[in-house]
C-alpha cells in the first residue's frame, strides 16, 4: 500500500470562472492558473502521483506548456487515471478537503465525488471531499484565495498480471475483489 498527500492553492480574481471538481460554481470570482485552476483536482492528481512515485502534476502538465492552457482538469485527472493503470496501481480511496472562506461547497460536493470517482474508473463511495472555512483568517479566510488538501490510499498487487480474471489483487476493494 502506498499513501500519497497532495496541496494547491490558486488566486481568486474577476473575469473568470470558478470551477472546483469539475462543478462550474456560480460566484463573483474565479481561480487564477494556467489549466481551469481546479485546486481540488490538483490536490488530488498530485496526491495519486505521489503516492505511486510518478512525481506531480507540473511534470506530466508543465504551466509552460500551452497543450494545457485553459485545459480542463477532469483531462488531467482522466490522463493521471491512466498513468496509474499503466503502473498497475488501484485506487483505495481518496480524501480530500477544500479550504474556502466562500462560497460554499456543500450543494456541490456529492456532483464533485460523482466526477472524481468518473474520471478514475472507480465508485463513488471511494472518495470523499469535504470543505471547512478559516473562520476568516489567513488568504483563504480572507477571500483571496482557495486552496485544497487531499490525501490517497493505492495499492498495486504483489503479482499483476496483464489480464486479471477478475480485475485486481483484492486489498482494498478499489480493484473489484480479485484474489492475488
Amino acid at each position: 500500500m502506498r499513501i500519497g498527500m497532495g496541496y494547491d492553492v490558486h488566486r481568486l480574481v474577476e473575469d473568470r470562472k470558478l470551477i472546483i471538481g469539475g462543478v462550474e460554481i456560480p460566484y463573483e470570482k474565479g481561480l487564477l492558473g494556467h489549466s481551469d485552476a481546479d485546486v481540488l483536482l490538483h490536490a488530488i492528481m498530485d496526491a495519486l502521483l505521489g503516492a505511486a512515485g510518478l512525481g506531480d502534476i507540473g511534470k506530466h502538465f508543465p504551466d509552460n506548456d500551452p497543450a494545457y492552457k485553459g485545459i480542463s482538469s477532469m483531462l488531467l485527472l482522466k490522463k493521471v487515471g491512466e498513468l496509474l493503470k499503466e503502473h498497475a496501481y488501484f485506487i483505495c480511496n481518496i480524501d480530500a478537503t477544500i479550504i474556502a472562506q466562500r462560497p460554499k461547497m456543500a450543494p456541490y460536493r456529492e456532483q464533485m465525488r460523482e466526477n472524481v470517482a468518473s474520471m478514475l474508473g472507480i465508485d463513488v463511495d471511494q472518495v470523499n471531499i469535504k470543505a471547512t472555512t478559516e473562520e476568516g483568517l489567513g488568504f483563504t479566510g480572507s477571500g483571496e484565495g482557495i486552496s485544497s488538501q487531499a490525501i490517497c490510499l493505492l495499492e498495486k498487487p504483489e503479482f499483476y498480471y496483464e489480464a486479471p480474471v477478475y480485475g485486481g489483487c483484492g486489498g482494498c476493494g478499489g480493484c473489484g475483489g480479485a484474489e492475488k
